[in-house]
């Protein structure tokens, strides 16, 4: 990737790591139980190596009265800050469940 191209730090660094961002075709719809917490059909999907595929969805398609924020947080030097929120309907499993980062833009 070029440096100009993308400025982020971990970018300056690692100018080879490929991180893609595309759209999804198809509706991504995210459940707890019977509860609806997201539907979109303008879910992109971003890849980076080693790690598994994740959804990214704009905050207009997702129903936030479901869910916390929590005080979780964690810095990417590609992506950015990221705070978390949790799914309180998933018990246990729904801590710190989704994450909104502050330097990905998936427009």
């Amino acid at each position: 990737m070029d440096k100009i191209a993308n400025p982020a730090p971990g970018f300056q660094r690692n100018p080879d790591k490929i991180i893609t961002i595309e759209p999804y075709v198809g509706t991504v719809t995210v459940r707890a139980g019977d509860a609806v917490i997201a539907s979109s059909t303008k879910a992109k999907v971003l890849t980076e190596a080693p790690y598994a595929a994740a959804f990214y969805i704009p905050f207009a398609d997702i129903d936030f009265t479901k869910l916390s924020s929590t005080q979780h947080s964690t810095h990417c030097p590609y992506k950015g800050d990221a705070s978390y929120w949790s799914v309180p309907a998933a018990g246990e499993a729904g801590q710190n469940a989704m994450w909104l980062t502050s330097g990905l833009s998936t427009k």
